[in-house]
């Protein structure tokens, strides 16, 4: 890309919201803004103001989701016959009003949990690698553009799981290299999912199942006690990817990630044997005594 030497000051506001340690970043509607506005530009010049106006504020962000500033700007600039499916799916999802329901819903979680979530959100019309999903230390990620964000229900109904995830980021201490600290982790938030909203979604729903696969579980919840027991502890990445990846599978029949459903499995025994608020033991304990006191696999 050849060295640009003018400058352009752009005071399109991107709106956020911070609640003390949570921070959000709706950059999708900043973008639809720009991309508009410039789609009749010359392509250099373009170029300079998505780099000023979205790739240098949120350097860290599109780094490690997208590439460098040429990367980012280049991809945006394929994109621009896209814009009209991206304005098209705005109006759909509401796109303009996913924030607040996001910091809303940080409130309420806050309030039922009385810890805060702590970390960094971006919202985005990006490559659709993730829908809804982490990117290690520098925050989460809703991309718009990803298929599976088709209507604002299906966006709000997340928000709780992840908001959960950072809640254990902020609180929980304990330090857990096995196979069992995603396992409580992902089970956790899909628990909380299931307890922020009152059983108005499924378990399939929240487990990212379907209703067959989650029935399979079911049917061999003893052969995969087993597996559990038996791995619980591995260090092994392949291992520990068999219990959170959605690709791997134990076989045909079974969900991949099924490290989510067995975390659910002791989260929910440990509140059975212990009282019905005992959940709030998982932000403060180890994920391995709440595995030991929840009897799951005895």
């Amino acid at each position: 890309m050849k060295t640009i030497m003018f400058a352009f000051a752009f005071l399109f506001p991107i709106f956020a919201f911070s609640q003390k340690s949570l921070v959000v970043h709706d950059l999708s509607q900043k973008q639809l803004r720009i991309m508009k506005q410039y789609k009749n530009t010359d392509s250099t010049k373009r170029a300079k103001v998505f780099i000023d106006s979205l790739y240098t504020p949120y350097k860290e962000f599109w780094n490690g989701y997208l590439g460098n500033a040429e990367d980012m700007a280049g991809w945006l600039a394929e994109s621009m016959d896209k814009l009209p499916d991206w304005e098209a799916k705005n109006k759909t999802i509401d796109g303009g009003k996913l924030l607040n329901h996001l910091y809303s819903t940080a409130a309420a979680m806050k309030k039922m949990t009385g810890y805060a979530a702590k970390g960094k959100w971006y919202i985005v019309y990006g490559p659709a690698w993730t829908d809804l999903g982490g990117l290690g230390d520098i925050g989460m990620v809703i991309d718009l553009s990803h298929q599976s964000n088709s209507t604002n229900e299906r966006i709000l109904k997340m928000f709780p799981h992840e908001l959960t995830h950072q809640i254990m980021t902020n609180v929980n201490k304990h330090k857990d290299t096995t196979a069992i600290n995603s396992i409580i982790g992902e089970g956790f938030a899909v628990w909380m999912n299931q307890h922020y909203w009152k059983q108005k979604y499924t378990l399939a729903e929240n487990l990212g199942y379907t209703e067959e696969e989650l029935n399979n579980c079911e049917k061999n919840i003893d052969a995969l006690k087993k597996f559990l027991a038996t791995n619980k502890y591995s260090t092994d990445k392949g291992m520990i990817n068999v219990f959170r990846s959605r690709s791997d599978k134990l076989n045909d029949k079974l969900p991949g990630a099924i490290g989510y459903y067995l975390g659910y499995k002791i989260i929910d025994a440990y509140v059975k044997k212990n009282g019905k608020n005992t959940w709030k033991d998982v932000f403060l304990k180890s994920p391995r005594e709440i595995t030991e006191k929840s009897g799951f696999t005895e």
